[in-house]
């Protein structure tokens, strides 16, 4: 639809909600994705959620805090990008667009960048934090005040909501803008720059950031060794851990999910022996979903009403709080075990991909 300016006060209207939970064909729990997605569609082009989360290596992604398991950043993907985060880097090669990626440390680039691109109809993609109740998700910028010197646009919900809500640009972590067209790379050059993005990004390790991040392989091993003795039911804050371990576990499901459809959709951009090699990257990640949902099922509401909780631990063809695995060492050090394994199967995936990566460079 088109935007009304009204003084200095501009909205570019119809910008779909931002709903938790997929309740909205739209929307999911990979809030970059939806967010950039629901961007694109209204600058008149659309892509596949598995399309923008395999190409920008969302698909690949693993990011938890390093030394603690009090942290909700596990939640949410590329919270804390390079200048040049390879994995969006090559989202935009692909779609062929130039953008602009401004960081909260420059509040006057920030606000100028984002009312520039509002001002040309096209929303942008930012990130909210500290002190709002989202820290940590993607939002949409669609309107800005000037006088009240506040953008408006459309926040993660449980429920639709008729009007926009407001965005503070002090409240915005950074914000990603979505430039001018530009020449497109080949499908085989985007195919490859996200296998190239996931095999460089399962070697992270830790980088210190605003919260100390443990990125790719060594995100699994981190919370292998802090489970044991850090998620016991008996703590006063075990009910605040089991959310953020909730959060972690349904991103990386989500991100496994879509690698396995975005392989499948790649494979066939590769020579032969290459394509074996994609191939089984995409069994192995099968098989880490399926370790996982033999283990672990994730609910929602009202299902985890009814549990209390929305982990819930599969034994025996039986589910139960995960809670009631965690009151006992064995229990946890299970947990931990399982953690590993499924490490064990990311190193096999990422092996094979780095191997098309060698064949094709």
């Amino acid at each position: 639809m088109a935007s009304y300016n009204r003084s200095k006060k501009r909205v570019i209207e119809g910008i779909p909600n931002l709903i938790w939970g997929g309740i909205c064909d739209e929307t999911d729990d990979l809030t970059l994705v939806s967010a950039l997605k629901l961007c694109l569609n209204h600058m008149g082009e659309k892509y596949s959620k598995v399309y923008l989360a395999g190409t920008s290596c969302v698909a690949f992604y693993t990011g938890w805090c390093a030394e603690s398991l009090g942290s909700g950043m596990g939640g949410s993907v590329f919270l804390f990008p390079d200048y040049r985060e390879p994995g969006i880097a090559n989202l935009f090669r692909a779609i062929g667009r130039n953008y602009t990626l401004v960081k909260k440390t420059e509040p006057e680039l920030l606000w100028k960048a984002a009312v520039q691109s509002i001002d040309a109809d096209r929303p942008v993609v930012c990130v909210e934090w500290i002190p709002v109740a989202h820290r940590g998700h993607f939002a949409i910028l669609a309107g800005y005040d000037q006088e009240k010197r506040e953008f408006l646009g459309r926040s993660y919900a449980f429920k639709p909501e008729e009007e926009y809500v407001s965005l503070r640009p002090e409240h915005l972590h950074y914000i990603l803008v979505i430039g001018q067209k530009s020449k497109e790379v080949s499908s085989l050059e985007t195919a490859l720059g996200a296998l190239r993005c996931a095999v460089q990004m399962s070697k992270t390790g830790i980088k210190a950031g605003e919260e100390k991040g443990a990125y790719g392989l060594v995100a699994y091993e981190t919370h292998a060794r802090m489970i044991p003795t850090g998620i016991d039911p008996k703590q006063n804050v075990y009910k605040l851990l089991e959310h953020f371990l909730f959060w972690r576990l349904d991103v990386l499901h989500l991100c496994r999910s879509y690698a396995i459809q975005y392989l499948e959709e790649i494979a066939n951009e590769f020579s032969p022996p290459s394509r074996r090699h994609v191939k089984a990257a995409e069994e192995s990640y099968k098989q880490l979903i399926g370790i996982f949902d033999a283990n672990i099922q994730i609910v929602f509401p009202p299902e985890s009403d009814r549990w209390g909780t929305g982990l819930l631990w599969r034994a025996h063809e039986k589910e139960r709080p995960i809670r009631e695995l965690f009151s006992t060492l064995k229990g946890r050090r299970r947990f931990a075990d399982l953690l590993l394994k499924m490490r064990d199967l990311e190193q096999e995936a990422i092996d094979e991909l780095e191997k098309v990566v060698k064949a094709e460079e």
